[in-house]
């Protein structure tokens, strides 16, 4: 049996799975916080550090990386959701244990949420055949769980289409939560003294203190740096002088 090359104690293959995880991270980062509209395969390539020509070494292209990213967000989702359930006893206990689960496995990292409730919506048939075969598959888990405690008590309610619903809310409230919480602060209102208008003239003033013409320019525009002083003092003279 051949022994694979290895160049400094890595394999070939070692090389390529460490290569297509860096981009699956450049892709998280970067699909989570900018979009995938406005993310191209340099882009990623760059921040993972790699030249392009290794990104199509694991990707055929964005949507390929994105659809890889989503799979194994909600891959996590399933592993914690279905941990959690199994650890309750109560229909009521399991659905509230697989809720939160999901929840807190998206919105401990606002990139997943954004990704899962945002980034992949309308992409491509593809992706969105994933999403509901995604929903399909927790509201399985879910209604399972329910039946397997029920004991053979007929329910009112399709137990498979009122976890379909829950998640529906559940995805409704996760974009709530992702507009509520951006990633940077909103930028705040100006108050009158810091607006654009009383700003320039003191970025003037600031920018020709050493300047033959600051004198001028002080004079013009007063002591608050607003030529409106300067109207007010001309006005304030002529009435003086008309007394």
């Amino acid at each position: 049996m051949e022994t694979a090359r290895r160049y400094r104690g890595i394999t070939a293959a070692e090389r390529r799975a460490e290569r297509r995880e860096r981009l699956l991270e450049a892709g998280l980062e970067l699909f989570g916080t900018v979009g995938y509209a406005h993310t191209s395969v340099r882009a990623v390539s760059a921040a993972a550090s790699l030249n392009s020509r290794y990104f199509y070494e694991s990707f055929g292209s964005r949507e390929d990386l994105l659809y890889c990213v989503y799979q194994r967000i909600v891959s996590d989702i399933f592993t914690r959701a279905s941990e959690a359930v199994a650890q309750e006893d109560t229909i009521e206990g399991k659905a509230r244990a697989g809720l939160r689960a999901g929840w807190t496995a998206v919105t401990e990292d606002r990139r997943k949420a954004r990704i899962v409730a945002l980034e992949v919506v309308g992409v491509s048939e593809r992706i969105e055949r994933l999403r509901r075969e995604t929903r399909r598959a927790l509201a399985q888990l879910t209604a399972e769980q329910a039946l397997s405690l029920a004991g053979g008590v007929r329910l009112r309610l399709d137990p498979v289409l009122t976890a379909r619903a829950l998640m529906g809310g559940v995805v409704e409230v996760l974009l709530d939560w992702i507009n509520e919480h951006p990633r940077h602060p909103a930028p705040r209102h100006r108050t009158a003294s810091e607006s654009p208008a009383r700003q320039r003239p003191q970025a003037l003033l600031t920018c020709s203190r050493h300047d033959r013409y600051a004198p001028r320019i002080a004079a013009a525009f007063g002591p608050s740096g607003h030529p409106a002083d300067h109207r007010r003092r001309g006005r304030a003279a002529r009435s003086r002088r008309l007394r």
